[in-house]
């Protein structure tokens, strides 16, 4: 993350009509997001990075969305994985390359062993985006999230193992 995501991260992350997907019960100030952008930390003592998604568009890059591991755990080498599209750049791929560079990444330079997603089963768009990039072993928590509507979604957890041929 750059000081020029800040404007942008704060679009995504004050969007209340997804709060109800995560933990956010309120708005995200500036002064607190470019503490959090300024102020991260590493992978191994925040337990989580977030890394910008950048497409080429014509003959510029744009930012596009965020790809994230959160609850990493160096003992079992595991992290949680996350993903944000900006809703204008969705379904054109930039989504499942994100994804496979963070694998790629999660493998060969911090050697995980798993990674794994947290998807509401409502959201159709990410529980195949994640499926096409490898992941699988799901499972279900059925009525697990209260939705902004009131009622409640279960939540599919995927992994992906890595060298699952030895598992």
């Amino acid at each position: 993350m750059e000081p020029a995501d800040v404007d942008l991260l704060m679009m995504w992350e004050n969007a209340s009509e997804d709060w109800w997907m995560g933990a956010t019960l309120s708005p995200i100030s500036r002064a607190a997001m470019t503490t959090f952008v300024e102020g991260s930390q590493g992978l191994f003592e925040a337990r989580q990075v977030r890394l910008m998604v950048e497409a080429r568009l014509v003959d510029s890059w744009r930012t596009v969305g965020a790809v994230d591991l959160y609850d990493f755990d160096p003992r079992q080498l595991r992290a949680g994985m996350a993903i944000h599209i900006d809703v204008t750049k969705r379904r054109e791929g930039h989504g499942h390359a994100a994804l496979q560079l963070m694998l790629a990444y999660a493998e060969t330079h911090l050697h995980l062993r798993q990674v794994y997603a947290e998807i509401p089963g409502s959201h159709q768009g990410s529980l195949d985006l994640f499926r096409k990039a490898g992941f699988g072993h799901e499972s279900v928590r059925t009525s697990w999230i209260r939705t902004s509507d009131g009622t409640w979604t279960d939540v599919h957890t995927l992994q992906h193992i890595f060298n699952s041929e030895t598992s």
